[in-house]
């Protein structure tokens, strides 16, 4: 099976992050929570996107393993200046979480976990929601 990532465009991302390191702003802390936030919105969409309605055959098959795969209370690991955190599925735990991602010859995908995982706009809103918690805190360094 083909392994499923989410891709960001981060261009912008880094000007506003240049802009509140010029402003003397934690960037560690500000970054650690626009990628928790982040990443706590992808668990719980990925939650209720598995729920039986969404799933094939409307769960009827589903026994709760790809639900124990979703990778809960992500935390920023930091190798230096390189954040990164691990959202989705665990694909080293049992779970049909990327056939339900992109179907088989059989089975149709969860239309919901694709929105999510698969088309730009979800990335484009979460991305929204990361710059804006660097806009809060370049707006606070500057007092407003």
């Amino acid at each position: 099976m083909g392994r499923n990532t989410l891709k960001m465009d981060y261009s912008g991302f880094n000007e506003l992050l240049i802009k509140l390191d010029e402003l003397q702003g934690d960037l560690k802390s500000v970054v650690t929570d626009a990628l928790e936030q982040a990443a706590e919105t992808v668990e719980w969409d990925t939650k209720d996107a598995i729920a039986k309605s969404n799933m094939p055959a409307k769960g009827k098959y589903s026994h709760g393993k790809t639900a124990a795969s979703i990778k809960e209370n992500a935390k920023v690991d930091w190798s230096g200046t390189r954040a990164e955190i691990g959202l989705g599925f665990d694909f080293s735990k049992e779970g049909a979480g990327g056939f339900l991602i992109t179907g088989t010859p059989r089975m149709k995908p969860d239309y919901a976990l694709q929105k999510i995982y698969k088309r730009k706009k979800y990335m484009s809103d979460l991305q929204n929601d990361m710059a804006e918690i660097v806009n809060d805190a370049i707006s606070d360094k500057l007092g407003g």
